[in-house]
């Protein structure tokens, strides 16, 4: 396997561990504080920054079903952020996850850990 892969790889699985404490505390508490909204940023950069690692270092077009699947976690992992950043502005130190928000993103989520999973289980198949 490539070295840009595996950075990639590892990149990715310290997005999944700041997006999954992030969303945990959010989910539980069904409330949108600060620290949660840097533990999604910060997931988001490693997210960013793995794609990218693992863009150069494939073979495969984006076109690929993982890809599109990647592809579209990327963009509601964005909108997630984007969401919680404007929802603190609004509401200053925390502000709460509640209705459709709260769905949005238990959703939101679940499609990235399956996003994640089947990228594992490409990668590994092709190993």
């Amino acid at each position: 396997m490539k070295p840009i892969i595996l950075v990639g790889t590892g990149t990715i699985t310290l997005s999944l561990i700041l997006y999954s404490l992030g969303m945990i505390l959010a989910l539980k508490k069904q409330l949108i504080t600060k620290k949660i909204v840097l533990l999604l940023t910060t997931g988001l950069v490693f997210e960013v920054i793995a794609v990218s690692c693992m863009a150069i270092g494939s073979t495969q077009p984006i076109t690929t079903p993982h890809g599109l699947i990647g592809l579209a976690g990327v963009l509601i992992m964005i909108s997630i952020v984007l969401l919680s950043w404007n929802s603190i502005k609004s509401h200053q130190e925390s502000s709460p996850l509640t209705g459709r928000l709260y769905y949005y993103y238990m959703l939101a989520y679940v499609f990235w850990v399956i996003a994640y999973f089947t990228g594992a289980f490409v990668g590994m198949s092709n190993t």
